[in-house]
């Protein structure tokens, strides 16, 4: 197995982390973060993933089923109208 040195600038809290987490454990620091990043590189990439570009897991509908109920004459206004002309609005100074 080949091995590939990467240098990791941490700050001061996370390296104490690292240091308090490898003599809890007894692993060395180097091993400790292999072990890290082994564990929670599946959390990593779920969590930060790039988006599929769909906005709803919902599928569209079929071309024929859009196309007949697109097709139809759906003017609700009226039906708006009469819902908000009961409501109060008020408008602030």
């Amino acid at each position: 197995m080949s091995a590939s040195v990467y240098p990791l600038p941490m700050n001061r809290e996370l390296a104490r982390q690292v240091a308090r987490a490898a003599r809890e454990t007894g692993l060395s620091r180097a091993e400790l973060m292999r072990q890290a990043l082994s564990f929670g590189l599946p959390q990593v990439v779920q969590a930060l993933r790039k988006s599929s570009g769909r906005l709803t897991s919902v599928d569209p509908l079929p071309r024929r089923a859009a196309a007949a109920l697109y097709r139809l004459d759906d003017d609700d206004q009226p039906q708006v109208r009469r819902l908000t002309t009961n409501q109060s609005f008020e408008i602030a100074d």
